[in-house]
């Protein structure tokens, strides 16, 4: 009977086997590419590109929702791509320039570089958008259905690609109406979707609040008629404002929400309206306008602090744009070509000036760092950390872009990536935040894989023999 048994577990062992390698549906090159150590740290998540060690997943460029005509069709332009960095982390290119084939594979030939871009790694899966490819109505559809693919869906696919791509999310909205955060907590990854006006198929439901857990491809509403979202870095972090009515009379409240425990709590209530701006270093900031002015304020998250109890942080009315850093720390302004940073605490408050440029458009925070745009396309860092713990700032140039979309960037700690007009088609493109320009000499370079039509003309070099 021992014998038996040890016989009917080799068997099945061994039909476990011829399956995993049956189930492999991937090509000799992509079983033969080495892929990032499952340790390897990730970097850049939630955006156009994700760095895993020496590895980057990216999209391969740029593609209109607008421009689909067909239904579950295979792209090269806007695709999913695995890259290998050299031991330097430069791009591997051939003789022609162009990436080396024996350093890339395709993750996935959906369309993922359209308006709803956004990659993020948790645990052994890559997650990535893509529009849908049903029709509104579903099996219900009329006989001349509309295409919904202005609504989103979210995929993920192993990152080895020993898994095909399988939908985890799809949007009750279409993308424009649409704000996405992941978070990776206890080995599990969840999404918060911010589903703002009206609900395709509900009309009842308006600016809802949806839970996803990714691992049982579940979407659950938190909450409607929510009026404002702030995401914190964290899975208990989570902030919405949300309205409710009591006989004549509504009350606006502010929730924190843990996106694991699948709970709200309520943080404070007013009479008024209000916004939840931010969060960071432990705080939540919201804006509200009090005697024809409106103001921003925070209030500690734990120990939990009142709103009332805070003096205003500075008025928001007359600027043009306004942000909080990650950690809290700074806020800034934009106004005109000016750049008002401010400690938190109301305690430091400096003006940055850029004499040099018409206006200012603002993309981000990075290493104490505020990266911009001017409007001839120069692309500048200035370290504000710095100057508000009381050196003097130096404005750098790091590069002048042209032909480039300037509605999409995505920063990690060392390089700006962006869509750029390469022949007919807008590909990927990275900036070294290290970089300096220098006059006629671009600092960006092209992430991806050309189609055949746009690859560039390299001029050979002149050999001489000795």
């Amino acid at each position: 009977m021992k014998k038996f048994t040890k016989f009917i577990v080799c068997f099945m062992l061994c039909v476990l086997s011829i399956c995993l390698v049956a189930c492999d549906n991937r090509t000799p090159k992509e079983k033969d590419f080495t892929y990032p150590d499952s340790n390897a740290l990730v970097s850049g998540n939630d955006g156009l590109a994700v760095q895993k060690g020496n590895y980057i997943y990216f999209v391969n460029g740029h593609q209109s929702v607008d421009d689909m005509s067909k239904k579950n069709d295979s792209y090269t332009l806007g695709s999913l791509l695995l890259m290998k960095l050299d031991e330097n982390g430069n791009v591997v290119r051939d003789e022609k320039e162009l990436l080396k084939d024996e350093y890339y594979i395709t993750m996935s030939d959906k369309l993922c570089g359209f308006e709803a871009t956004n990659l993020f790694i948790g645990g052994d899966y890559l997650y990535f958008t893509s529009p849908c490819q049903e029709d509104e109505g579903g099996e219900g559809a009329s006989t001349s259905p509309t295409w919904a693919k202005e609504r989103v869906e979210v995929y993920r696919i192993k990152l080895n690609k020993t898994s095909s791509p399988e939908e985890v999310y799809q949007s009750e909205v279409s993308h424009e109406k649409l704000e996405l955060e992941f978070y990776f907590e206890n080995n599990k990854t969840y999404i918060v979707a911010y589903e703002k006006e009206a609900n395709l198929d509900n009309e009842n439901i308006n600016n809802a609040l949806i839970r996803v857990d990714c691992d049982a491809k579940s979407a659950t509403q938190v909450a409607k008629d929510v009026s404002s979202v702030a995401f914190g870095q964290t899975a208990s972090e989570v902030f919405y404002v949300a309205s409710a009515k009591n006989e004549n009379k509504t009350t606006y409240k502010l929730n924190q929400f843990n996106v694991v425990e699948n709970k709200s709590t309520e943080f404070t209530s007013k009479d008024s309206t209000f916004k939840v701006e931010a969060v960071g270093g432990g705080n939540v900031f919201i804006s509200q306008a009090k005697s024809g002015s409106t103001g921003l304020y925070k209030a500690s998250i734990s120990p939990k602090t009142s709103f009332n109890d805070m003096p205003e942080i500075t008025s928001i009315d007359k600027l043009d744009k306004y942000y909080i850093s990650e950690d809290g720390y700074c806020f800034v302004g934009i106004d005109g070509t000016k750049i008002k940073v401010k400690t938190t605490d109301g305690q430091v408050s400096k003006t940055i000036e850029d004499s040099d440029a018409e206006e200012i458009s603002f993309i981000g925070f990075v290493n104490g760092n505020i990266v911009y745009k001017d409007k001839a396309n120069n692309v500048k860092i200035v370290n504000y950390y710095n100057y508000l713990n009381g050196t003097t700032y130096t404005i750098e140039t790091i590069d002048k872009i042209t032909d480039a979309n300037t509605t999409y960037f995505d920063l990690d700690n060392s390089h700006l990536y962006f869509y750029k007009k390469v022949g007919e088609h807008e590909y990927l493109h990275r900036l070294s935040l290290t970089s300096r320009y220098e006059e006629d000499k671009t600092q960006s370079e092209m992430i991806g894989v050309y189609l055949e039509d746009d690859i560039p003309e390299v001029e050979e070099s002149e050999t001489t023999e000795e």
